[in-house]
């Protein structure tokens, strides 16, 4: 299970293909005391650790797919990995034996020097709720490569990140005190942070993580984990210009009923642009779907919190549940202005205690047809 484990954090990080037949490997090194399980694409880097018992020290790299394949086949129990002359011995409790034919681990790259002195200690709970509230709004367009990672801004104070494809934007900011003795900020890649969450996702414990932050490459470091990841090159757009501020129309609605009732209603919603239309009146707000293509109609009227002017606006229903998704609030806050501009979206909490980060979300509106 432990080796299991091992394989299948390093495991996303060797690419599919490349010309490089060295980056389809796992490095496997045993120190004498512990199993140390290596994997890069060139840009992202990985090492994960387990302690381990055995004699002798040894170094090899193998095919990453096929190790992990057969480990993941085996039934519970312990596993012998042994070495003779570049071929890799795996034998199980229950009889199961195999070779696999490796390689020099000496042709396998190694980790780049970052050589910064950017260094500061952050909470796995913090670091992974920073990443989930602004990497869903990750472009995938690469035409646009600043906007394919996330923005990290950090100081001696105050840390958030910021992501967004021109259609959506998230970002969650925190009150921290890292010795920084001035502002620095990234583009991190989101392969990176997010098999950096599912990692971490796996500890039951809370604990620390340590972050190195230099011109061209980011670290992250716990006891049994180590990952090096490129930056992608900026500048980052100035993403403050695109958030509204002053908006005179502004509702809260519980979360659950709002997302229930988008939810349902956008089973009928067009599959390209799943537009779904908000018509909010004092006291209700109307959720309406209306789709020419397979003559469907859907309608919900819920209960809110909205004493304003009648207000007619439409959202890509799909990325309105992905917000509603990651704001964990019973409530949440929409605020709007005309049917063009930007909306922002904030939990809202019973208490003010409660309250550990900075969020804020924006979604662009789509325009609506009249008979909607």
């Amino acid at each position: 299970k432990d080796l299991f484990d091992l394989l299948q954090k390093a495991f996303p990080i060797i690419p599919a293909k490349s010309s490089l037949q060295i980056l389809t490997n796992f490095k496997l090194t045993y120190t004498g005391f512990n199993l140390e399980v290596s994997a890069t694409d060139l840009d992202h880097s990985m090492r994960v650790i387990s302690s381990a018992s055995g004699t002798g020290p040894f170094d090899v790299t193998v095919n990453g797919r096929k190790a992990f394949e057969i480990v993941r086949e085996l039934p519970e129990g312990n596993v012998t990995l042994s070495l003779d002359e570049n071929v890799l011995i795996i034998q199980s409790d229950s009889g199961f034996s195999c070779k696999i034919a490796g390689s020099d681990s000496r042709d396998f790259p190694g980790f780049p020097d970052i050589s910064s002195d950017n260094e500061f200690e952050i909470s796995s709970s913090e670091l992974k709720d920073l990443i989930l509230k602004s990497s869903f709004a990750v472009a995938k367009d690469e035409t646009r490569a600043c906007l394919c990672g996330i923005l990290w801004e950090i100081s001696s104070d105050k840390t958030g990140m910021v992501a967004t494809d021109g259609h959506r934007l998230g970002s969650s900011f925190i009150n921290s005190a890292f010795p920084l003795e001035s502002k620095v900020s990234g583009i991190i890649s989101p392969k990176s942070v997010l098999n950096l969450v599912r990692i971490l996702d796996s500890k039951t414990a809370d604990e620390m993580v340590k972050v190195n932050i230099g011109d061209k490459y980011i670290s992250f470091s716990t006891p049994n984990l180590m990952m090096c990841s490129k930056l992608i090159e900026g500048p980052y757009p100035d993403y403050t210009k695109v958030i509204p501020r002053n908006n005179p129309k502004k509702a809260i609605i519980d979360k659950s009923i709002l997302q229930n009732a988008v939810r349902r209603v956008s089973v009928l919603s067009n599959q390209k642009t799943h537009l779904v239309k908000f018509g909010f009146s004092k006291g209700n707000l109307e959720i309406v779907v209306l789709n020419r293509d397979i003559g469907g109609e859907a309608r919900e009227v819920i209960s809110v919190d909205y004493d304003n002017d009648i207000h007619n606006i439409g959202f890509n229903g799909q990325y309105l549940s992905e917000i509603l998704d990651i704001i964990k609030t019973p409530k949440v806050m929409i605020e709007m202005n005309t049917q063009i501009s930007a909306c922002l979206l904030f939990p809202v909490y019973e208490n003010e205690t409660d309250k550990k980060s900075e969020d804020l979300f924006l979604i662009m509106p789509l325009r609506i047809m009249e008979e909607l």
